[in-house]
């Protein structure tokens, strides 16, 4: 297809409007000039359908050695100690200036209130009752829309890399009618992951695994792609939406049951519902093969209903929205896809295996999460690795020299203006 429309050019492009997109985008330095490009309005990416929180080590009593040691129990042997030390280590600083922009965390007294979520051997979550994720992207996409150095281009679909002589000099987009391709001394993808390629997911429709596409036909390495963490608990009522209902619901006293009636995750793990995700998923799994039935229940009874309602107002509303009330019915529930724990290989600086390309979030393998993805460490890694950002390197070498083709990432020959 014929490019028609002039280019635009930036120092930094930033593809995804999520957490690693917004906090990326806010982590470069201000002397750039950056794009930030969304396939759908800011505040409508996974990011904002976060519900549990965001792992972080705040509390005295707690360290990063215990948080250390829960994240690579949880990815079964297969994370990367250095990056995962990486991870919880520069987790506090970001927690530090997300208060500082106004994140309303919940509190309890002075203090920021925690809670504990499966796999976590302290209480570490913080959270804004169950709407953390939304509470976080609204905030940062307030402070990246009062930034003068960065250009929002909305509704605009990042189609392909533009990869020339084995460096990303751009991206090719449909935008506006036109397919274009914009220029930009370095490309950050925030794309997120690829729920959509499953069914049942807990994803928005956008996420689609876009970038982890671009970079492997742009050339780039990925690793871990296999795993892909199926959450335990999501509603299963025909006809609704897979709504994620936060694991921080079993931490704070709900239970899982059978057909039967039988708390059953006891005889699959010692620490029964608050047993790593994989766990949790198969053992759903094991007991609906073994009794015929699409879904078990969680039941919330037990929680107390002053405190149930002030935590979770989101699932509850949407819940009674659906004909369930939690408090006094059991929830059917079901494992549904919901994060890629793999994606394009990345450094502890968010670079990828090609120059001028880097990438945060889901859609990146940073080596934190391994096989399975420790509970709230999702947000944790879109923030600490979206921080990095600041060191990144813009040095602009040219494209090619003369005669040159300058290829984009699916091998198609195209001539940038």
């Amino acid at each position: 297809m014929t490019l028609t429309a002039p280019p635009l050019e930036f120092d930094v492009l930033v593809i995804g409007g999520g957490a690693a997109g917004l906090y990326g985008a806010l982590s470069l330095p201000a002397t750039l000039r950056v794009g930030l490009l969304t396939k759908d309005p800011l505040e409508l990416s996974a990011s904002g359908w976060a519900q549990g929180g965001i792992a972080a080590v705040t509390d005295p009593e707690d360290s990063y050695a215990l948080h250390v040691q829960d994240t690579l129990r949880a990815g079964a042997g297969l994370c990367d100690p250095e990056a995962v030390q990486f991870l919880v280590s520069h987790g506090g600083d970001c927690i530090r200036r997300l208060v500082e922009m106004g994140v309303a965390f919940d509190r309890y007294g002075e203090g920021l209130a925690l809670t504990l979520e499966a796999a976590h051997s302290r209480p570490r979550i913080l959270h804004a009752a169950d709407r953390t994720g939304r509470e976080l992207v609204s905030t940062l996409a307030e402070q990246v829309l009062q930034q003068s150095h960065i250009q929002v281009l909305e509704q605009a679909l990042a189609v392909d890399l533009w990869v020339a002589d084995g460096r990303c000099y751009g991206v090719q987009v449909w935008y506006q009618g036109q397919l274009q391709t914009w220029r930009a001394r370095a490309v950050v993808l925030a794309t997120g992951g690829g729920g959509q390629l499953f069914y049942p997911t807990t994803n928005p429709p956008a996420s689609t695994g876009d970038g982890v596409a671009m970079a492997w036909r742009a050339g780039a390495t990925l690793r871990d792609v296999e795993f892909v963490q199926f959450h335990p608990t999501a509603l299963a009522v025909p006809g609704a939406p897979a709504l994620l209902i936060s694991e921080a619901v079993r931490g704070e006293g709900a239970y899982l049951l059978n057909h039967q009636g039988e708390r059953f995750m006891l005889r699959y793990h010692p620490d029964g519902e608050l047993a790593p995700r994989y766990v949790v998923s198969r053992a759903i799994f094991q007991e609906l093969t073994r009794t015929g039935q699409d879904h078990v229940w969680l039941d919330m009874r037990p929680m107390d209903p002053h405190q149930a309602e002030q935590r979770f107002p989101n699932i509850l509303r949407t819940c009674r929205q659906w004909g369930i009330d939690p408090l006094k019915e059991l929830i059917p529930v079901a494992p549904a896809a919901h994060y890629w724990m793999g994606g394009v290989l990345t450094d502890l600086q968010a670079r990828t295996t090609i120059p001028g390309l880097y990438a945060v979030g889901e859609v990146a393998s940073t080596g934190v999460h391994g096989a399975n993805r420790l509970a709230s460490n999702s947000l944790l890694e879109c923030l600490v690795f979206g921080a990095q950002l600041q060191h990144i390197e813009v040095v602009f070498h040219g494209v090619g020299g003369q005669g040159n083709d300058h290829r984009l990432g699916n091998g198609h020959l195209a001539n940038p203006p």
